[in-house]
């Protein structure tokens, strides 16, 4: 009986010190800046466009970032304009910087009333944008790291 209790507590205490563990890796990984770089209207018909977004991050650690995958959304003046999440396989070196793309497909018909408001009065020569999301590495026991930044985008010179 006495083994038994002896083995219960030293599985209490593995399972606290692997939980404190997994906890304080999450402190050890800095977020890093994400930014929203450009905005390219690349395909357009009767019923969809598809836009390919531009975005650059710069790591703040001492150690690459393997991202696996990247969760999005942006705002264009304070308007809805796309978000989601895709699959990421590049890494951001060590205190260093990166570029990604990610291709966005919309439906007119659901996206007529952002685009018209946005478009109002012609195309904007910029336009405010608000991005947030979170970036999933591929370092053990990390939760996904969020991210958030605002800023103006120029459009002019872009096919948007």
């Amino acid at each position: 009986m006495k083994g038994l209790i002896e083995y219960r507590g030293f599985a209490a205490l593995f399972v606290t010190l692997a939980l404190t563990a997994c906890a304080g890796t999450q402190t050890l990984v800095s977020a890093p800046s994400v930014n929203l770089t450009s905005v390219k209207l690349e395909n357009a018909s009767f019923s969809r466009q598809t836009f390919l977004l531009g975005f650059d991050v710069s790591n703040p650690n001492p150690f690459p970032l393997p991202v696996k995958a990247v969760k999005y959304n942006v705002s264009f003046d304070d308007r809805d304009f796309a978000g989601g999440e895709t699959e990421g396989s590049f890494t951001v070196p060590a205190r260093g910087d990166d570029a990604f793309m990610i291709s966005v497909d919309l439906d007119l018909l659901d996206t007529a009333t952002q685009l018209t408001s946005l478009l109002r009065g012609g195309v904007p020569e910029q336009v405010s944008y608000a991005l947030d999301g979170s970036l999933t590495v591929d370092i053990p026991f990390t939760r996904p790291i969020p991210f958030s930044s605002t800023g103006v985008i120029r459009i002019q010179g872009q096919r948007f």
